[in-house]
């Protein structure tokens, strides 16, 4: 699942008024390592979808769970840093002028809602594939809205890309967005199907061998788009500390 990406510096040390650099890099670590162990539960999971593994399939759902919950508190961090920032630049508007620091900050705040109601989503909707709940079509609608919810959110942050201290953190910023918007149109597309009824088996075979694919190919273009995240916040410290 897709979270927050901002060409500002990030507060991500909540826990102090004034936080060093290398306070900031160990809570933006904290975040990144928290969403990578999420991004490895989801690939997990998605390869438990293939009918070969059917007998796995409460395995899949629980690791999605489990997975979701991780984005979700990435998610909520991003959430209260978001909420921080506004309320620290709301009288202190930049060179840019007030109205672009406010429609910035409105991104954000549409950005970060998407991607927490959307891994909310996906938590519902993994508990559904249950098969002690097997209400397929359900988990299946809430999945295709959250994905949806997170291609807005991606799209959002995309707007919000016109500016970086450096050409490699602006490709690796715009490298983020891209994962994350395929991403999520791959895990929108894989859910679609699921809503269908099949007269033969082979024929639900086959498509379900090929969504997974879709699920897993989603969750590793996740995984990816954090470590190009990551990595851009590693070059944006460093800097700072060598300055």
């Amino acid at each position: 699942m897709p979270h927050l990406i901002a060409n500002r510096p990030r507060l991500y040390d909540l826990t102090r008024a004034h936080p060093s650099a290398r306070d900031q890099f160990r809570w933006e670590t904290i975040n990144a390592v928290t969403y990578k162990l999420g991004g490895v539960v989801f690939i997990v999971g998605s390869v438990m979808f293939f009918p070969q593994l059917e007998a796995w399939a409460d395995v899949g759902a629980w690791l999605f769970v489990v997975g979701s919950l991780m984005y979700l508190a990435v998610n909520l961090h991003d959430v209260a840093e978001v909420v921080r920032h506004r309320r620290e630049t709301r009288h202190t508007p930049q060179r840019t002028g007030l109205n672009w620091t406010v429609a910035k900050l409105t991104l954000e705040a549409l950005a970060v809602g998407a991607y927490v109601l959307g891994s909310l989503l996906f938590i519902v909707g993994s508990v559904l594939f249950l098969s002690a709940i097997d209400w397929v079509v359900g988990g299946a609608w809430c999945f295709i809205v959250g994905s949806l919810l997170f291609v807005v959110g991606a799209s959002v942050n995309i707007l919000q890309i016109v500016e970086a201290e450096s050409l490699v953190t602006m490709q690796l910023m715009n490298l983020t967005a891209v994962t994350y918007v395929i991403g999520s149109v791959l895990f929108a597309v894989a859910s679609v199907p699921y809503l269908w009824r099949f007269a033969a088996s082979a024929d639900e075979t086959r498509t379900l061998t090929f969504l997974a694919a879709q699920f897993v190919i989603g969750s590793a273009l996740f995984l990816l788009g954090g470590l190009f995240n990551y990595r851009r916040a590693f070059l944006v410290i460093r800097r700072k500390l060598r300055a």
